[in-house]
């Protein structure tokens, strides 16, 4: 019985907790209003930044972070990963290998990248994307 009772109380605080997170993700989505790529974009220095990883991070970025009245959640440069959206860093490795792999990013030897240990925003991980070398074609 008091295996069931835990069980139970751990259900519904991380309903609690999801609902919670849910609500703070939609009224921030709100206040921002609709998703603007181009002033994502924009926040880049376009010329020395490849601009197929800012559009690849903002879109692998939508489909993690879903939809908030039926709109997409409006990415900006500056977010933090752990205050804003909550991602652990599992999760963003996920997010981190599946733009390096479709744009043929290499993951090798991330220390070497001046951004190593340093991603903890959306800028930060455009710009760590964008000094991986790429991967030849071979």
């Amino acid at each position: 019985m008091n295996t069931f009772l835990i069980i139970s109380a751990l259900i519904i605080a991380i309903a609690i907790w999801t609902a919670i997170e849910h609500y703070r993700m939609k009224k921030l989505a709100t206040k921002r209003g609709n998703a603007n790529i181009c002033e994502y974009a924009r926040s880049f220095d376009f010329r020395n930044v490849d601009t197929k990883i800012m559009r690849e991070l903002w879109n692998e970025l939508q489909l993690y972070l879903g939809k908030y009245n039926g709109k997409p959640f409006p990415i900006k440069a500056e977010d933090t990963f752990e205050q804003n959206y909550k991602i652990d860093s599992d999760d963003l490795d996920e997010i981190y290998w599946s733009v390096a792999d479709r744009l043929n990013i290499s993951t090798e030897q991330p220390e070497k990248n001046p951004y190593f240990d340093k991603v903890t925003n959306v800028r930060n991980l455009v710009l760590f994307l964008n000094n991986q070398p790429r991967r030849s074609n071979t």
